[in-house]
């Protein structure tokens, strides 16, 4: 029997832990999955990757039950398209700042009746050829994709409500760096002033049934995180848990 799907289970009461894939080797999506977490974010925002190297960490995702959500790196409705053609599960678009942007993403992440997403019924997404599935292949995108919006800025903030309007929007992801350089302290994410703005930005997703995510760097974080009610936690990069590794293990053999 086929299990939960991933926008099924954001809405769970479960925690989710997940890292960013920028490590362009869909060897690293593996090893992620076999470690246990429960999804990787490939991240082309950030990442030095093209379409090759993310196709490669979308099968690295499938190969071991980890799922793909792929960060665009801007409200790119091509992008977006591409991203879902590739078979992720969930697109993230950094940046938003307003119901306008939402909408648009909305618009370039679901077919009619919901939006204009660009159709091309031989991608992987459908198996390369949706005809075989007929109708039924729309409705189940458009049921099964999830749509993540970052907001990352005191624009956003100001805009918030509004954006959590937004029909079939499934999870707010709080960037934490970017929202304390809006603040006017760049890198300052557990400065009592951050945490504030993020624990509003809960408080008012979960009054809307809206799923949190956010992106703590350290174990403190993500405790601070979980504890003003972040359920959905991306930890790190695959960069940085591959560095911190191999200093401790130098750390602890050489001293």
């Amino acid at each position: 029997m086929k299990g939960p799907t991933f926008k099924e289970r954001m809405v769970e009461d479960r925690p989710m832990l997940g890292t960013f894939l920028q490590i362009p080797s869909g060897e690293a999506a593996e090893i992620a999955g076999s470690a246990g977490l429960d999804f990787g974010i490939v991240d082309t925002e950030h990442g030095m990757m093209g379409t090759d190297a993310s196709l490669a960490l979308i099968r690295g995702c499938d190969a071991v039950g980890l799922t793909s959500i792929y960060r665009v790196p801007s409200l790119d409705h091509h992008r977006i398209g591409l991203a879902l053609d590739m078979g992720a599960s969930a697109v993230m678009v950094p940046n938003v700042v307003s119901r306008k942007q939402a909408e648009d993403v909305i618009d370039a992440a679901k077919y009619h009746p919901v939006g204009n997403r660009g159709v091309c019924i031989f991608s992987r997404a459908p198996g390369y050829n949706s005809e075989e599935e007929g109708p039924e292949y729309y409705d189940r995108a458009n049921r099964e994709t999830a749509v993540i919006l970052q907001i990352e800025g005191t624009e956003g903030i100001a805009n918030l409500d509004s954006i959590l309007e937004t029909p079939d929007l499934d999870c707010i992801f709080i960037g934490p760096y970017d929202l304390s350089q809006s603040m006017g302290m760049p890198g300052a994410v557990t400065d009592d002033r951050v945490l504030d703005a993020m624990k509003d930005i809960v408080q008012r997703a979960a009054e809307r049934g809206v799923a949190m995510a956010n992106f703590p760097v350290t174990l403190d974080q993500a405790k601070r995180y979980r504890d003003i009610g972040v359920k959905f936690l991306a930890f790190g990069t695959d960069t940085l848990v591959l560095q911190r590794a191999y200093r401790d293990c130098r750390k602890a053999i050489l001293g």
